[in-house]
């Protein structure tokens, strides 16, 4: 057996499929112990999980993370990918010292914290980067990251102020990693933005073509695993009241995250727009719950503070939500449609992914939305057949993933191999259950 330092993001859609892949390969018999900067609620997660933490000193410079969620749109974009980047020296130095006292076998890290992937090449140790989605690299009629702009389509002045925002933050990212690779010791790396943050070791994304737009070709020591999703054991299925789910209306599942779930005001509009009683509502409100609990609910609303979701998502039949990796993939996998209200960030980029595949309708954001095309496009997607079957399609592809068990069996035979994993000349991008591993094709 093997051990692993997991470098991980405080952010908890970050954290999540770090945790399921970590808990695979300790059911596996590997030892774990994970590096964070976080806050105490991304620590409680990580220790309740049972594994060990070592909670780094943040750089003064990351503070602004408790500023994300206030922000929406591409200023949320470009202060978060920033933020990734800041301190980097800070977090390379420290984890180069956690890794002389711990020597693990191999390093595993979210690819927005890229002071682990320099520590580890600074100590010739192996290391793995883990994208929670695709919507980082490039690709024909793709338009710039975090830009939530139409996919395919001419995109006129606001698509040409946008590559400019977003060509000024690869130049400024770039600078930065060079300048800490040069304080390291280290050569330059290739330029090309996030997309420089992948190891010539393995590079897992967990997510699949066919929930994706076609991207630029991708390195040969990158694989798409699929989804991994968290197994919510701290909220019992159990414990969610099923049956009070409607058996003749349709069934609305309403959710804005763990980060930016903190509007009231939004969700009353949801909640307003379909009190008719045509639908049911299943609102997981968050940190709007108290707020929302004092105000009078409409009858044909069922409100909680959380809720299991995976569970939930298979007795509904449409999703609102604010379009965040995780609700989009899980949902999909449930082969659900989806009306997606972006506040900003990467949800913009979801929107737009999840209308490019024909799996629901967005908004233009959150805040801009009105009552009346809240209601419309609900409609459309209880009424227009091609939305679920569409979101069906996907679910059975995704129902041949498993992505924690495939992250486990790659991750484990760098250990093994203790040599980089290429896609072999015909190998597929996508890796299934059924997909013979590259080492063995």
């Amino acid at each position: 057996m093997a051990s692993f330092l997991f470098a991980a993001q405080p952010s908890i859609g970050h954290l999540t499929p770090m945790l399921t892949i970590a808990k695979q390969m300790r059911a596996e018999g590997h030892t774990i112990v994970f590096v964070c900067s976080a806050p105490a609620k991304a620590t409680n997660i990580i220790t309740i999980s049972g594994f060990r933490l070592l909670n780094v000193r943040p750089s003064i410079s990351t503070l602004g993370f408790f500023l994300l969620p206030f922000t929406s749109g591409y200023v949320e974009t470009f202060m978060a990918v920033k933020l990734f980047f800041s301190g980097l020296y800070h977090y390379a130095r420290t984890l180069g010292q956690v890794l002389d006292e711990l020597q693990p076998d191999a390093v595993v890290s979210d690819f927005a914290f890229p002071g682990a992937c320099l520590a580890a090449e600074s100590r010739d140790t192996p290391y793995i980067v883990i994208y929670h989605a695709g919507l980082c690299f490039k690709g024909t009629g793709i338009p710039p990251f975090g830009s939530g702009l139409p996919i395919g389509e001419a995109w006129g002045r606001k698509g040409k102020s946008y590559r400019f925002m977003s060509d000024f933050l690869e130049r400024s990212m770039n600078r930065t990693l060079d300048r800490t690779r040069r304080r390291l010791g280290l050569q330059p790396m290739e330029k090309g933005g996030l997309i420089s943050i992948l190891s010539p070791w393995l590079t897992l994304v967990l997510t699949a073509e066919a929930i994706e737009m076609p991207r630029f070709p991708l390195p040969l020591t990158t694989f798409f695993i699929g989804p991994c999703f968290a197994d919510q054991q701290n909220i019992r299925a159990s414990d969610f009241p099923f049956d009070q789910l409607s058996k003749d209306k349709p069934k609305i599942y309403v959710s804005l995250g763990t980060v930016f779930n903190k509007r009231p005001k939004i969700f009353s509009k949801i909640i307003k727009a379909l009190a008719d009683g045509r639908c049911q509502l299943i609102v997981s409100a968050g940190s709007a719950f108290a707020k929302l609990r004092s105000q009078r609910i409409p009858s044909n609303v069922l409100l909680f503070e959380s809720v299991p979701q995976v569970e939930v998502l298979s007795h509904v039949d449409v999703v609102i939500s604010h379009g965040g990796n995780n609700t989009v993939n899980e949902t999909l996998a449930a082969g659900k449609p989806l009306l997606v209200m972006p506040v900003g960030g990467e949800q913009g980029d979801n929107a737009s992914r999840v209308v490019y595949l024909g799996a629901g309708l967005r908004t233009k954001n959150v805040d801009k939305s009105t009552p009346q095309e809240i209601v419309d496009k609900v409609n459309r997607l209880i009424e227009e057949p091609n939305f679920r079957q569409c979101t069906e399609e996907i679910a059975k592809t995704l129902s041949l993933m498993q992505g924690p068990v495939m992250a486990a069996r790659f991750i484990e035979q760098i250990v093994k191999s203790r040599q980089p994993i290429v896609r072999p000349e015909g190998y597929p991008l996508t890796v299934t259950s059924k997909t013979v591993p590259p080492w063995e094709f």
